[in-house]
């Protein structure tokens, strides 16, 4: 047998640092918890300054941004703070704000420790780490289900650019949003499709705040909410589209099957179904697909699926692929009943 020869190469030694800096992450969310580039709106302060309007230490934040610096999050030229293109983004008044998406909820973040025991059984490193699946966590923990919903909402902005660029939603007089949190793509999506319905439908806990989501968006008086579970209730019929977004990929082929299922209940025959969330499709970024494969499975044990995979779940409850949509996002895919 032979034995490989170790090598010595300080490039990737120090590519490998670079990947395996866990710094980096916790660094950028204590910087958006203390709404760092908020105050730099209106052009570049001082560290002092900064550290003034931010209430921070002022030699703890300086190392902070000299540290960020490094990987082109803020400027340090002298002692003179400025935003980056990506700094930008932390603003929590971005229309494409990142800021909640560096949010995540801790247990989220910790179930990261339980990866070995997932990679060697298959089971989800959340259920190991915290004796408990994600969704009950969170649905034992309000303050933790909030943080979930705002960091799926962080994403909405992006999301919904590349929705509308793809798709024609003024043919749809009712959209039904199945499984959406706290209302903010609906709101959104109807904020831009003037003639169009909302039907909002999640379970009881997470749809509490929606109200004042449809209401900021001034579409209030367009949608309803309807409490309950995709899991086990039934979906609000009367829907001239419907919506799975980042839904499926959390859960089992069977239990998959029986979302579909319920959904197609609930359909129309001229209804759509549009499934949007990262796959495992040729024309798909397999850097993101491949991210969301390994963030699902640690959460949940769920994963991207091929887009064969997809409509073998579709067939199995009575829809029928009709398109697949490629988006700088996810691609999209629209199904009708079979």
């Amino acid at each position: 047998m032979t034995t490989r020869r170790a090598t010595a190469d300080a490039g990737s030694i120090f590519k490998l640092l670079e990947l395996g800096d866990y710094l980096l992450p916790y660094t950028i969310r204590a910087v958006c918890i203390l709404g760092v580039a908020d105050h730099l709106v209106e052009g570049p302060l001082t560290v002092a300054e900064l550290a003034k309007r931010s209430q921070t230490h002022e030699a703890t934040l300086r190392k902070s941004l000299e540290y960020l610096s490094t990987r082109d999050i803020f400027t340090l030229d002298g002692d003179l703070v400025d935003l980056t293109a990506m700094a930008d983004l932390l603003r929590a008044d971005h229309p494409y704000s990142a800021r909640d998406i560096f949010l995540s909820p801790v247990a989220c973040t910790r179930a990261m420790e339980g990866l070995d025991h997932s990679i060697r059984t298959g089971e989800p490193a959340f259920d190991v780490v915290h004796g408990i699946s994600m969704w009950k966590y969170l649905a034992e923990h309000p303050e933790d289900g909030e943080a979930f919903d705002r960091v799926m909402s962080g994403v909405t902005g992006l999301e919904l650019m590349a929705i509308l660029r793809s798709c024609d939603w003024s043919r749809f007089g009712t959209i039904v949003d199945v499984g959406g949190g706290n209302g903010s793509f609906l709101a959104s999506l109807l904020r831009r499709v003037k003639g169009a319905q909302g039907v909002l439908f999640d379970l009881p806990g997470v749809v509490s705040h929606a109200p004042e989501f449809l209401a900021a968006a001034g579409v209030d008086g367009r949608a309803r909410i309807v409490a309950g579970s995709f899991l086990s209730d039934e979906i609000p019929p009367g829907g001239d589209a419907y919506v799975l977004k980042r839904i499926l990929y959390s859960w089992t082929d069977e239990e998959v099957v029986g979302i579909l299922s319920r959904v197609r209940a609930a359909m129309g025959p001229q209804s759509h179904l549009f499934v949007m969330e990262a796959g495992r499709q040729a024309e798909e970024d397999p850097v993101l697909a491949r991210r969301m494969a390994m963030l699902m499975h640690t959460l949940t044990a769920g994963g991207a699926r091929s887009l064969a995979q997809q409509e073998n779940l579709l067939n199995q409850a009575g829809l029928r692929l009709e398109r697949s949509i490629s988006t700088p996002m996810f691609p999209i895919i629209e199904a009708v009943p079979a």
